[in-house]
């Protein structure tokens, strides 16, 4: 998840609490990182993290339910792609599943190569084995570049800030 609009912690600490009510089971969320934007762009900074945790969902209805959250948060789904957005969410695993289809593709096809996705992703599923490359998302977190990804003192719940 990232933001990198408006008040960044706060629509990711409000997709938090969403996705733990509406989408996952007994879900557990990372640290929270600041992001340089990739490619270059001139942009705000990111807010990233990540979350596992256990879904009744299929990957098309799990994604029809984040891009509803997106836009709740005020995401212009038809903006151009990797413009600035209050809210994103993406699929970045799906147990050992493989899904390739227009709108979807399991794993994230660049979650190999992004530092912003694979630390925060080894805060919560580092033993996890990325189904096509055959590594631990550990593995695949010591071997990208971690320039521009800063671990803040941020959480996502409540628990975990005070209310703060």
């Amino acid at each position: 998840m990232g933001s990198n609009l408006g008040p960044r912690i706060e629509h990711l600490r409000g997709a938090a609490r969403r996705l733990a009510k509406t989408v996952l089971v007994e879900p557990r969320f990372s640290r929270v990182y600041e992001t340089a934007p990739a490619y270059g762009l001139d942009q705000p900074d990111y807010l990233n993290a990540c979350c596992a945790g256990w879904t009744r969902l299929e990957p098309g209805t799990l994604l029809a339910s984040l891009k509803d959250l997106e836009t709740q948060a005020g995401r212009d789904l038809d903006a151009p792609r990797y413009s600035s957005r209050p809210l994103d969410l993406d699929i970045l695993l799906y147990a050992n599943e493989v899904v390739e289809t227009p709108h979807l593709a399991i794993p994230h096809a660049a979650l190999a190569e992004r530092a912003f996705v694979l630390l925060p992703l080894a805060d919560v599923a580092g033993p996890w084995r990325h189904p096509a490359l055959g590594r631990s998302i550990a593995e695949l977190a010591t071997a990208v570049d971690p320039e521009g990804v800063t671990v803040t003192e941020l959480c996502l719940t409540e628990a975990a800030h005070g209310g703060s």
